[in-house]
């Protein structure tokens, strides 16, 4: 009697396991199913706030604490990302949020085109951050105050990386806006225009086109993350070979030491950045029923 109690209950436990790992198989599945975006019926204004944006947003990476949406029109692709944990905004503050672009929809960073913002508030000599005063990590709107320029690379009209003031128009029609909107939560907004990064068929074929969107939080001095990161940095220089960014031919770009800061003045060699991808499927106008 006592034996068959012992088959059944290694029956149900054995059944349970199963089935656990089949669910757990099936939800790191559908983590990574390639997702449609959400067609941008509505204008959008890029200006570091996002009440004009649909809520809540359509991601959320723990490790950053960064909530995220990517969407498009016919035209231009819209990215938003916000976050409320004051770590996590100093980190893109005075660090500079890096967002990088496959154009062939895989997670690279070979190949990729990218967006550094904000830059300015992090100038480095050695090891040491000349403008690291004690406002800009006490006080987010300090620091907010203090954003001063951006860098891009890897687009059609911008191969190798450029610094822009903030605010200033690119030749790639690229438009920026960071702030802080109403609950005090950091803005991060993006518009890139399609023709920046795709050919004409693969504009007049959206629904088609996957892409990969590719996010990379630096860590600061003296600031642990907070949360399980891991990657090396990203460098973008001498010694790293020669690729391609989106379908130019320009500097190639590596994931391993260094850090992007370099871009906009000086590394950061403490501690190792964050980043995580998203691979995407564009959207087509949205077929109106008559």
């Amino acid at each position: 009697m006592k034996t068959d109690v012992l088959r059944s209950l290694f029956i149900v436990t054995s059944a349970a396991g199963f089935l656990s790992a089949c669910s757990s198989s099936k939800n790191s599945q559908q983590a990574d199913v390639v997702q449609t975006v959400t067609y941008q019926k509505d204008s959008l204004v890029v200006n570091g706030d996002d009440a004009d944006w649909i809520k809540p947003l359509a991601y959320y990476d723990e490790k950053t604490g960064l909530s995220y949406t990517v969407t498009n029109d016919n035209e231009n692709l819209y990215i938003l990302a916000t976050s409320k944990i004051e770590t996590t905004i100093q980190r893109v503050l005075r660090g500079g949020l890096t967002v990088l672009i496959n154009n062939h929809g895989v997670k690279e960073e070979a190949g990729a085109a990218g967006i550094v913002f904000p830059t300015g508030n992090r100038v480095q000599k050695g090891d040491k951050m000349l403008n690291d005063r004690p406002e800009l990590q006490q006080n987010k709107h300090v620091a907010l105050d203090a954003v001063q320029d951006y860098s891009l690379f890897g687009f059609h009209e911008i191969k190798t990386p450029e610094n822009f003031d903030y605010g200033k128009r690119n030749a790639a029609g690229i438009e920026l806006g960071i702030g802080l909107n109403n609950a005090n939560e950091l803005v991060y907004e993006a518009m890139i225009p399609l023709s920046s990064f795709l050919n004409r068929m693969e504009i007049i074929n959206l629904n088609r086109k996957s892409i990969a969107v590719g996010f990379v939080l630096d860590n600061l001095p003296g600031q642990s993350n907070g949360r399980s990161g891991g990657g090396g940095g990203i460098s973008i220089g001498g010694g790293l070979g020669f690729g391609s960014f989106g379908s130019g031919g320009g500097m190639g770009i590596s994931i391993g030491s260094g850090s992007l800061g370099r871009i906009g003045g000086g590394g950061n060699r403490q501690g190792k950045p964050t980043k995580f991808w998203k691979e995407l499927l564009l959207a087509r106008t949205p077929v109106t029923a008559k």
